[in-house]
């Protein structure tokens, strides 16, 4: 699956969000975006749809886990860390 660029622009910026807090993780800049250089290519359509959006401003977005929420909540929930 390649996501396409538009016209005129060069890369595609891509911004990594937390799903839980909302604030920006990272952004950069991909060439010839294809969905497996981001690693994601292993998720099913419906996992896709969760995670990815659009934005005009910020380009591609990408919801995930920041460090900080994924060890204060996700971990402790699970007991991945003391």
């Amino acid at each position: 699956m390649q996501i396409t660029k538009e016209s005129g622009k060069d890369k595609m910026k891509v911004t990594y969000v937390c799903d839980i807090c909302g604030k920006p993780q990272e952004t950069v800049e991909i060439d010839n975006l294809h969905i497996e250089k981001l690693g994601i290519d292993t998720l099913t359509n419906e996992e896709k749809e969760d995670i990815i959006k659009y934005n005009d401003e910020q380009g591609l977005l990408l919801y995930s886990l920041c460090p900080s929420c994924f060890e204060e909540g996700f971990s402790k929930q699970t007991g991945w860390i003391d």
